[in-house]
């Protein structure tokens, strides 16, 4: 049976910051008697057949920009964490069946000045995360897509598993991927926004 699960984020020029503050004060009193209490709580086996699942750290990433040329200006940053969480029974793993993750990216808007940026202009060069996924043989990230060269305009695999092995593995993995936008050093000046589409299948 095919899955799918499909995150949407905003990319380039987007960042939000929260602030939360609070404060009290008490005037002094001297304790009297104090008294601890255990709590307990007992988790029972998940009931159930599980499911393959994927998150990912955060809806937003942003760009900056790097080592820009006369010719052309340079972004780069980073794929917020991705990760897939098989909690499945090992029988009720599909045999010989294979679980993997895509990005596509939407045009860049400014929605100001009315610019585009078409997708193909963002690339990206997948990872496996450190303790993850990394130097496991039965997990591997797709291959570098060069911004242009086609750029991230159709499905490209950011990583992909053996379904039973990884399951047996532990059935937690992640990846991440460098991501760089490459325009001419003409593009019109704004704020620029795209979103990466990432799609989980089995």
């Amino acid at each position: 049976m095919k899955k799918s699960v499909v995150l949407r984020g905003s990319v380039i020029a987007f960042s939000a910051a929260l602030l939360v503050s609070a404060g009290s004060a008490a005037m002094a009193e001297e304790e009297k008697d104090a008294h601890g209490i255990g709590v307990e709580v007992e988790i029972a086996p998940l009931a159930g057949p599980g499911a393959l699942a994927m998150t990912v750290d955060g809806d937003s990433t942003t760009l900056v920009e790097g080592e820009s040329t006369d010719l052309e200006r340079v972004f780069s940053g980073t794929l917020p964490k991705v990760t897939v969480t098989d909690t499945r029974a090992p029988e009720d793993v599909p045999e010989d069946s294979f679980w993997y993750v895509v990005g596509t990216a939407s045009n860049f808007h400014d929605e100001q000045k009315k610019s585009t940026i078409d997708a193909s202009s963002l690339g990206w060069t997948p990872r496996l995360v450190e303790g993850e996924g990394e130097g496991t043989p039965f997990v591997e990230v797709g291959g570098d897509v060069s911004p242009s060269e086609p750029g991230l305009v159709d499905q490209e695999l950011l990583y992909l598993a053996e379904s039973g092995e990884a399951n047996a593995g532990g059935g937690v993995f992640s990846a991440s991927a460098d991501l760089d936008l490459v325009v001419p050093a003409a593009v019109p000046a704004g704020t620029y926004s795209s979103t990466i589409t990432l799609s989980l299948f089995e």
